[in-house]
């Protein structure tokens, strides 16, 4: 629910972030899911396909606990992205618990800037991610 509401956010978005900088979003599914996502999404930045979670690890991504995922808090988010993003949640691909995060990559690798979910409806908001990119940062990657 929260990733793609989060997806039709960047994509509303896009003009903004891709004068920014360059976007690539990293999910937890196949290569054929991450095609058919980013069509059904209609985004035209890259989307990765990560079924190991390698990058999750790496990037620091907690696995959410069941408060974290079905807590009055994020369940009253949910309603509300619901309604604002008119995206309902279908088929969980992949961990269902595992949590996301945007991170900003400058050309050499280091990471400008982070932002690890704390709860399935804890998401970078598009104005903090370009407001982090236009720090000096690259590359922003959301999954």
């Amino acid at each position: 629910m929260f990733c793609r509401d989060h997806a039709v956010q960047l994509h509303r978005a896009r003009a903004e972030l891709d004068r920014a900088g360059e976007v690539v979003l990293i999910g937890q599914l196949t290569p054929r899911h991450a095609a058919h996502f980013r069509r059904r999404a209609e985004l035209t930045w890259p989307v990765l396909a990560d079924e190991d979670r390698a990058s999750y690890t790496a990037a620091g991504a907690k696995v959410a606990t069941a408060n974290e995922l079905f807590g009055p808090k994020v369940v009253a988010k949910g309603v509300q992205a619901s309604r604002r993003s008119q995206v309902i949640q279908t088929r969980t691909i992949g961990h269902a618990a595992q949590l996301g995060g945007v991170l900003v990559v400058r050309p050499d690798g280091s990471v400008a800037w982070s932002h690890m979910s704390e709860d399935a409806s804890d998401n970078a908001s598009p104005q903090e991610i370009v407001s982090a990119l236009h720090g000096g940062a690259e590359t922003a990657t959301a999954g």
